[in-house]
């Protein structure tokens, strides 16, 4: 008998991790072109953002949908449906006849990502247990960091060869992959919800009455924002502000995305020596430190800030894993939804953050630097409360 893909663990949590890769694939690998595309239909670039804004939105909503519908339907009729979607919608993008046009197809391609972002955390907690299963959570973030940082440079090389149009094209085809492989994937859902459609739109219920899911969920989730603030301020900075070229920004969007798969990849052996909590705490301080480096010295010059939010997503790759499957620990029945929420509470807030840093600020390395200070902050005196409700991962 022919082994499954499942049965090979490495190529399990590879397959896992090109599904959880779409959403920065379909947000990185076209940044570098907002300028283009903007000057292209001689319109704003506040409109061309809204590419970006609303894609989030969109995803944010699918997520919640697609996470309930998976606890009933399983994984896999979810994942063929959201990356269909976002295959089709990408060639749509390209072919894009104006700004509005475009826009409308990035929501549609927003809310087929939202089901393969919804659905891995699911997956693996079908699949794993304790120390398992955060190593696969690293091991998926880790893989997941390289596509923030081949992204750019693939956007960056298409740019320089063809139009901002290709790189929607090469969305779609790396996509279509995924696709194929999604056809040998075996459901991992053992038992599903059997329950009416309307009463399933109403189970995030379960999740709300856990009290200590629900506050980990929001405190923990809170210290993203600054790194999805990044993804829509960090053209406007090197690029815009700066002045730097396409290539040298997808060179320091990809370092950057390359110090959070360090950390993320370092967290499976810092929990060996040192207790969870520890370590989650001291990355937390390291965030805080970031964020005042960023608001002193983020404007003075451009390695400055790349320093500084290089060692900000270091910090908040190494706590993630751990986090994230402290808070999953709390979680009994129901998987698909709260997985989803967890997501889609970091992206709804993420899309917020993006529209907030991208506003026509008067400083606005100041305001992001602040923002990243704030932010961190909050999530220490946050965590020192959560902290204890927490159990360690066994």
């Amino acid at each position: 008998m022919k082994p499954s893909i499942e049965q090979h663990k490495a190529l399990y949590i590879t397959y896992l991790a090109l599904l959880a890769a779409t959403p920065p694939l379909s947000t990185d690998m076209y940044l570098a072109a907002l300028p283009e595309i903007a000057s292209s239909w001689g319109v704003g670039k506040d409109l061309i953002n809204l590419t970006l804004v609303l894609w989030f939105a969109s995803f944010s909503v699918s997520i919640l949908i697609s996470g309930s519908l998976s606890d009933k339907y399983g994984r896999k009729p979810l994942l063929l449906w959201g990356l269909s979607l976002f295959v089709v919608t990408s060639f749509l993008c390209a072919g894009a006849g104006s700004a509005q046009m475009l826009i409308l197809f990035r929501i549609f391609q927003g809310l087929g990502a939202g089901a393969p972002a919804a659905i891995v955390l699911a997956i693996i907690r079908d699949r794993f247990t304790g120390k398992e299963r955060h190593q696969a959570i690293a091991y998926v973030m880790t893989i997941v960091a390289v596509a923030p940082m081949v992204a750019p440079i693939i956007g960056a090389m298409l740019l320089e060869f063809f139009n901002w149009r290709f790189i929607f094209v090469m969305q779609g085809v790396m996509v279509s992959i995924t696709l194929l492989v999604t056809f040998a994937f075996k459901e991992s859902l053992a038992d599903p919800l059997n329950i009416s459609l309307k009463r399933l739109m109403t189970r995030y219920t379960v999740h709300f009455r856990n009290k200590e899911f629900m506050f980990a969920s929001i405190s923990m989730g809170i210290l993203v924002l600054p790194f999805y603030g990044f993804i829509a301020f960090s053209p406007i900075y090197y690029i815009t502000i700066h002045g730097l070229s396409e290539k040298m920004f997808s060179l320091l969007f990809g370092l950057n995305a390359l110090s959070s798969m360090c950390g993320a990849f370092s967290s499976s052996f810092i929990v060996k020596w040192v207790s969870d909590k520890t370590v989650i705490t001291v990355s937390i301080y390291g965030c805080v430190i970031a964020g005042i480096g960023l608001m002193v010295l983020g404007s003075q010059h451009f390695l400055y800030f790349f320093v500084f939010m290089a060692f900000f997503s270091f910090c908040t790759g190494i706590s993630r894993p751990i986090s994230g499957n402290m808070i999953l620990g709390l979680v009994k029945t129901d998987v698909g939804s709260a997985s989803s929420f967890l997501v889609f509470y970091q992206f709804i807030s993420g899309a917020l953050c993006m529209a907030f840093v991208t506003l026509q600020w008067s400083y606005p390395v100041l305001v992001y630097g602040s923002l990243t200070t704030i932010v961190s902050i909050l999530v220490l005196i946050l965590w020192a409360r959560i902290a204890p409700h927490l159990n360690p991962i066994h």
